[in-house]
């Protein structure tokens, strides 16, 4: 239950009403929000499991060029950007969201890109990517990764809370 006071007055509000009731810098804050963005449809679900089995608690991937930019809004602290499969007509908009999302501190990233391809390593390394992945890897290795970026994030909000 949480209670969201306005003014002098307060209310109960149901779990699911509680983030839209608040403003954008008090949502969420220090929580573990992931970003999938991928024009890859099958791909995108295996990313989606392995976040979900690494227990991140909100994973989101849009599915048009639309609904990223309307989600590029939030806080995300893991970020997956697919350049191999990108999302929509434009292939600049997931290299784009990479770059947005490796400005933004505190948020890790991951690039995946094509198999044998440099120089999209190194601008993946340039840019600040916390890991590049050549090709997509599956299953386990997948959510392996992914708990370790959970428990990399954790621990940060951890040490930051602790200052």
């Amino acid at each position: 239950m949480m209670v969201a006071a306005v003014g002098i007055t307060s209310e109960v509000l149901a779990p699911e009403a509680a983030v839209g009731a608040l403003p954008r810098a008090t949502r969420r804050t220090g929580l573990l929000d992931c970003l999938v963005v991928s024009g890859d449809a099958a791909r995108r679900r295996r990313f989606e499991a392995a976040v979900e089995l690494a227990g991140w608690l909100e994973c989101v991937s849009p599915e048009t060029a639309g609904d990223l930019h309307q989600a590029v809004d939030r806080d995300f602290q893991f970020v997956i950007v697919d350049i191999a499969a990108p999302l929509g007509d434009r292939v600049n908009d997931s290299v784009e969201i990479a770059e947005e999302m490796a400005a933004r501190p505190g948020t890790l990233l991951v690039v995946c890109g094509s198999e044998d391809n440099v120089d999209e390593e190194l601008w993946a390394r340039q840019l600040g990517a916390w890991l590049y992945l050549p090709g997509v890897c599956d299953g386990d290795s997948l959510t392996s990764l992914c708990v370790e970026a959970r428990r990399l994030r954790a621990g940060a909000t951890a040490f930051a809370g602790a200052r």
